[in-house]
């Protein structure tokens, strides 16, 4: 997989996004509606049989999470996909990301047929919503995509995002301080256990439902959660966003994580907050999956497009292009 894989088609597939679900400036173009939350994370002695990733080693270490709604409309209800996105803020000064969501897969397991996927539904007229013949007509020649289509539709919706499992989608190479090599998948389990309801209720509440539930709660007591490895055999697909591994396969506990409430993008000190699921340590490597190849791409493209990137820096600072101060 070619470095510029990362940013191939990364505009477009940001602009047909926004064809499909709409353009709300100022919004991340997925998961459009979240907010930060702060606490700490300390990994078990186990994960270092598995990595020798810095943030991995048992040091207490501070943390920001995002939790979102899914999909690309700030003031639409909660549904069945909410969004998981933890910063780990590392002592010598860098952050490496664990993107996450509700749901187990992708809606694609290439760029072309991602692309392909967000072009079959585009409206037939401005503002008559996406178009579902057009989806029907991929769907059905696309047989890895209808079944991810039909386990989202099947899933329920999160009560609480503190009782909410949540999986990255994607296989990372995690290696340990030997050089041993595991190919795993990610996932946040709740200590306080999963609950769900059905996606309807959501539409008769607040579209802040999920959000006030949680700032609520931890006006009384952190949430919390374990991070839990997976661990592939030889013959699983490691490059395939729409493809589960077998039920039987290995699972250990390597952390813990602590919720223990709000911040925001001023006290963090970054007003992008860009989760880049690539920004990754030593000990941790990116598969050549296309789809989390092309993220950080699609990540970076949508971040100056909401923000304004360098120019709206600068004019927030008063400043002109070329660095010097404006009179």
């Amino acid at each position: 997989m070619s470095q510029n894989s990362q940013y191939r088609s990364a505009d477009l597939i940001v602009e047909r996004i926004h064809g499909v679900l709409g353009h709300y400036p100022g919004y991340r173009t997925l998961h459009a509606d979240g907010r930060l939350y702060k606490g700490h994370f300390q990994a078990y002695d186990i994960a270092r049989q598995f990595t020798r990733a810095v943030h991995l080693q048992g040091q207490e270490l501070p943390v920001s999470v995002r939790f979102s709604k899914g999909g690309g409309n700030p003031h639409a209800f909660f549904n069945s996909t909410v969004g998981m996105a933890t910063r780990f803020y590392l002592e010598d000064g860098r952050v490496t990301n664990l993107v996450m969501l509700s749901q187990k897969l992708f809606f694609a397991n290439t760029i072309e047929q991602f692309v392909e996927l967000v072009n079959s539904a585009q409206p037939i007229a401005p503002g008559a919503g996406p178009n579902k013949a057009g989806l029907d007509v991929f769907l059905a020649s696309n047989p890895n995509v209808m079944n991810v289509f039909k386990m989202r539709a099947a899933a329920q919706a999160p009560v609480s995002f503190g009782n909410t499992e949540f999986h990255a989608v994607h296989v990372f190479r995690y290696l340990n301080a030997a050089g041993d090599l595991h190919h795993v998948r990610c996932h946040w389990i709740p200590v306080d256990g999963v609950k769900g309801q059905d996606t309807e209720i959501l539409t008769h509440q607040s579209v802040d439902v999920l959000f006030l539930e949680l700032d609520e709660r931890l006006k009384t007591s952190p949430i919390e959660f374990e991070l839990e490895l997976e661990i592939g055999q030889p013959g699983d697909p490691l490059n395939d966003a729409t493809a589960l591994w077998p039920e039987d396969r290995q699972r250990v506990r390597i952390g813990r994580l602590r919720v223990t409430g709000p911040t925001s993008e001023q006290e963090i000190g970054d007003r992008l907050m860009n989760h880049d699921p690539t920004m990754l340590v030593d000990g941790i490597e990116a598969t050549d999956d296309p789809i989390l190849q092309i993220r950080r791409g699609v990540y970076e493209a949508s971040a100056a497009q909401r923000s304004g990137g360098w120019q709206a820096s600068q004019a927030q600072a008063g400043g002109r292009a070329d660095g010097t101060a404006k009179s």
